[in-house]
């Protein structure tokens, strides 16, 4: 596996999840994505979405960065909503 992507479809990650995953390791370790997939780095963080404990497994700048998506995915849902 190759890319982010192929490692969500091969954990069974739902696809908000797999957004969520891709969004969070591609901000993170973008540069390094080939490495992190073929060493298992980001299976293991795969899991941890799908178990919903990423949060709780990140360090501040994970957590920063996974409010930043959350912040951005809400943003994203009300767009062209007229209120």
């Amino acid at each position: 596996m190759k890319t982010y992507e192929e490692v969500a479809d091969k954990e069974g990650l739902e696809p908000f999840t797999k957004e969520v995953f891709v969004r969070y390791m591609r901000t993170r370790w973008a540069p390094q994505e080939e490495t992190q997939c073929k060493f298992g780095y980001a299976t293991e963080w795969a899991r941890r979405f799908q178990t919903h404990s990423e949060y709780e497994c990140s360090d501040l700048e994970g957590r920063a960065v996974l409010k930043m998506i959350s912040k951005d995915m809400l943003n994203n849902d009300y767009e062209g909503i007229d209120e």
